[in-house]
């Protein structure tokens, strides 16, 4: 199953890696800058490491993203229907059945007979 669009969660996680990966590539920039211009005061650096921090905290949330919106996406693919088969009929307790291996309603399998999804009954 190939989306015709991309996912919400696949959009997030774009946007979180592509913003950390700016942010950490401007603090760098400004880093490099603020070595060859020293500051008067400790603070410029102080927020640089902030805003660091930041964008690899954004990548490793963009990461986290992309990886949840994966599991999210095989959550909510289609299940397959198990069909059933009578196995067992004593008189006494009715039938009773047991799962089969999947195949559509109206099909044939190897041994020729038609699968059809049967339920309990009663005897009674």
């Amino acid at each position: 199953m190939i989306p015709t669009s991309p996912s919400a969660a696949a959009r997030a996680a774009l946007l979180y890696i592509t913003g950390g990966a700016l942010l950490v590539i401007w603090s760098g920039v400004w880093y490099v800058y603020m070595l060859s211009n020293v500051p008067a005061t400790h603070g410029p650096y102080y927020w640089c490491g902030g805003f660091v921090v930041t964008g690899l905290a954004f990548i490793a949330i963009g990461f986290g993203i992309g990886r949840i919106g994966r599991e999210a996406r095989k959550a909510d693919a289609p299940t397959e229907t198990v069909l059933t088969t009578p196995i067992a009929n004593d008189g006494r307790h009715g039938v009773t059945t047991a799962p089969v291996a999947t195949a559509p309603q109206g099909t044939v399998p190897v041994n020729g007979t038609p699968v059809v999804k049967q339920t309990t009954t009663s005897l009674r």
